[in-house]
């Protein structure tokens, strides 16, 4: 008897493995691809302008839409996060790489409040021209704008404007410009105050 149950359990296993395992795995990843598609339409008819041809990735980011306009043929690659608050132009055939960051407003620094995270933020618009490809874990920071034709390497912090046709890379790491010491000292000790308080 036990050797009647153990074939039957070897046969049910077997037939699970051929054929029911791989239909639910297929069936999952159909569903996902659907759910996935679902909601890169719903961003779509979420953007200020979307043209034909769009293409992107999963696990896509774009903060207010609204203020997001994106031509024909354009490739989102994944992670990319696109926050809109100030306003982004991405020009047809521009392909954006894995990892990119578009901002396009900051804390505004010179306020006079601490902490940050709540401080009013300076919009600036970016745009991005036409045919212009920017490679993976590229940061774009608010107030650029990238010319046509324009090529943007791997890892590229993008501080100032691009010219068209023009091929960038990062620069090392350097200090920019130093914060205003006694408007900085003054939000510190307002801002200790009112945490002792």
């Amino acid at each position: 008897m036990k050797e009647i149950k153990n074939k039957i359990t070897n046969k049910l296993e077997r037939l699970l493995e051929r054929s029911l395992v791989p239909r639910l795995v297929r069936w999952g990843e159909y569903l996902e691809t659907k759910i996935r598609r679902y909601k890169h339409q719903e961003l779509k008819s979420k953007l200020k302008f979307c043209g034909s041809g769009l293409r992107f990735k999963r696990d896509i980011t774009i903060d207010h839409p609204q203020n997001v306009s994106l031509g024909n043929k354009v490739y989102i690659g994944p992670n990319v996060l696109l926050d809109g608050r100030g306003g982004i132009t991405i020009g047809d055939n521009t392909t954006l790489g894995f990892n990119v960051v578009i901002l396009s407003a900051n804390h505004d620094y010179q306020s006079n409040d601490l902490p940050y995270e709540h401080n009013v933020y300076i919009h600036k618009p970016v745009v991005i021209g036409r045919n212009v490809w920017i490679g993976g874990n590229v940061l774009i920071i608010p107030g650029v704008t990238i010319g046509d034709g324009a090529i943007v390497a791997a890892g590229t912090v993008v501080t100032a404007n691009i010219e068209p046709l023009a091929i960038v890379g990062n620069q090392p790491m350097r200090t920019i410009k130093y914060r205003d010491k006694e408007h900085y000292e003054q939000l510190a000790n307002k801002q200790e105050n009112q945490d002792i308080s």
